[in-house]
């Protein structure tokens, strides 16, 4: 490992050769019977720099186990091989430790890094960190990873929570998939999209369908393909955060546009409050739509992965683990583990979990709970306001709109109709179609403790005024699915824009879906911002070089 340098590591994060698996075991913390005391652990080596590498006894690698939570595209567990799952809710009194590394030969081990959060965002960093030679243990407190690109058993057949797409530019998602050997998974549509205005649908699908929009006049529709275009032309977001979202669009769409269409799409999607958002957030939005737009004829492509988004949390982790990784779901981090103003890592079922680095990647509203008192001024650089999220999930005979997506322009219940079937097809679902009806809230809305039933009957009520083909004998299943926390707001006029991923605190690093700005928050983002965090991460800890001299402690 002393033969590669730290510029080679992230040369190979950049889109190089990713390094072979390290032949060493993972971090296995054995569940002790109740009331029995722990044996007492190996004094840790003495730290000149923090974040270093260093050299401990390792044993062989463990053999293959299941890693829980995770399947394939037919249900089955996929499995890596890694070390022993903990069940670290258990209720009888047990207590957890590090396993014994003395082997009686020394293997080099990198520095420890923890990952709080086993969403998308963490298993990439959990993947280029382990690829780089740190030692990488992933605490989710959940049953199963995911997070909100996580699945769902709906009535026998596994679906994603909530709806996911992918574009073709979507370059880092995609290059993602093709490492993990995925590329022949990733199937991609024509499909288009549609309008609900003046109790009508109205399809716009490409430049023919926006030259014969009806809802608007031709001046109106020649403002708002000027407004595309300006998008496309503008390569930079620089300047546009200071500047007012609504008073942008009436400068370059006119009012005709802004109140027919922009301002009712925008109250449906922010819950009512659009105006303290910058101009950056159509920008990002029109770019990235954009980019499902190729060929000619300038129609919208899609794309999914065989399996979800799932399906490559599964294929990172699966990877991550070969590479010494070590995933532990239902492992609830009660707080950071503090001293002399480090953070020595993470405090689970009481105990104290060692790391060089913890990576926080939880939301500020999550955050707020592991941070000692005198940490929480961080939470100040991150935004004020989130927004959740309530979906209903339907499963029906036949095709309710035909188009993938519903921007509806009035006053609505729901933020819009996505039927995914037009888009990952029916193959997994036995020929039964998918409706999402998706409504952004506040974490605190009525709508986040409200009844499913009631929930169900707003929801369908208004998908009955969209879609003549609606029937309610045709609904063969039906679901609600929340979210308290789905995504931050980036107001006007918010300084920091961002909150740094290293905020001066010694062995500890925030990265989470709050930080991604200003482009859109979605799979490819989320997969771009992870890497970039590693690659920072192996910089700092000087992963790939260990210091001469550096040999594990006595066993």
């Amino acid at each position: 490992m002393a033969a590669h340098c730290v510029e080679a590591r992230v040369a190979q994060l950049s889109g190089g050769r990713r390094s072979a698996g390290r032949a060493h075991a993972l971090v296995a913390l054995p569940r002790l019977p109740g009331g029995r005391t722990p044996a007492p652990r190996r004094a840790a080596a003495a730290r000149p720099g923090a974040g270093l590498p260093r050299e401990r006894c390792a044993p062989p690698r463990s053999p293959r186990r299941r890693l829980h939570g995770l399947r394939d595209p037919d249900g089955k567990p996929v499995g890596p091989p890694r070390g022993r799952l903990q069940d670290v809710a258990a209720g009888n009194g047990a207590q957890l430790r590090p396993a014994s590394r003395c082997t009686g030969r020394a293997a080099p081990v990198s520095a420890r890094v923890g990952v709080v959060g086993g969403g998308i965002l963490g298993t990439v960093l959990a993947l280029r960190l382990a690829q780089a030679g740190a030692e990488v243990t992933v605490l989710e407190r959940a049953p199963s990873p995911g997070g909100l690109a996580g699945s769902m058993d709906f009535g026998g057949h596994r679906i994603d929570r909530f709806y996911h797409a992918i574009t073709p530019a979507d370059r880092h998602l995609i290059g993602l998939a093709a490492e993990l050997g995925l590329a022949g998974e990733l199937r991609f549509s024509t499909v288009g999209a549609g309008f609900f205005v003046d109790g009508k649908l109205h399809p716009f699908d490409g430049p023919r369908d926006l030259l014969r929009f009806r809802p608007l006049s031709p001046l109106g529709r020649a403002r708002l393909a000027w407004f595309f275009a300006l998008c496309q032309l503008r390569q930079s977001y620089d300047g546009l955060d200071e500047v007012p979202l609504e008073w942008w669009l009436r400068r370059h769409c006119g009012s005709e546009v802004t109140d027919r269409i922009w301002r009712p799409l925008l109250d449906s999607r922010f819950d009512g409050r659009h105006t303290e958002l910058p101009a950056t957030y159509m920008w990002a939005r029109t770019r990235r739509m954009s980019g499902a737009r190729r060929g000619a004829s300038r129609r919208e492509q899609l794309g999914h992965l065989r399996g979800g988004h799932e399906r490559l949390i599964a294929a990172a982790a699966e990877r991550a683990a070969e590479q010494g990784a070590d995933f532990r779901l239902g492992a609830a981090v009660e707080e950071l583990a503090m001293k002399d103003g480090q953070v020595e890592g993470v405090r689970v079922g009481g105990q104290t979990v060692p790391f060089d680095l913890t990576i926080a990647t939880l939301q500020p509203p999550a955050l707020r709970f592991l941070l000692p008192a005198r940490l929480e001024g961080l939470l100040g650089a991150y935004p004020d306001r989130h927004l959740g999220l309530v979906c209903a999930v339907l499963k029906v005979r036949r095709s309710l709109v035909p188009f993938y997506a519903v921007n509806i322009c009035e006053p609505t219940p729901i933020t819009t109709v996505v039927e995914t079937s037009h888009v990952v097809g029916t193959e997994h679902t036995a020929g039964l179609r998918l409706v999402y009806l998706p409504h952004y809230c506040a974490p605190d809305s009525p709508e986040q403790d409200e009844d499913d039933d009631s929930i169900l009957t707003r929801f369908e009520g208004m998908l009955a005024r969209i879609s003549p083909a609606y029937r309610p004998e045709d609904v063969v299943d039906r679901t609600v699915q929340r979210a308290r926390v789905a995504e931050p707001v980036h107001a006007l006029g918010a300084h920091p824009r961002v909150a740094p991923v290293w905020p001066g605190v010694p062995g500890l690093a925030l990265a989470s879906a709050s930080q991604v700005y200003p482009h859109l928050l979605n799979g490819d983002s989320v997969v771009h911002f992870a890497e970039t965090v590693a690659a920072q991460g192996i910089s700092r800890l000087g992963l790939g070089a260990v210091p001469p001299g550096r040999t594990s402690p006595g066993c």
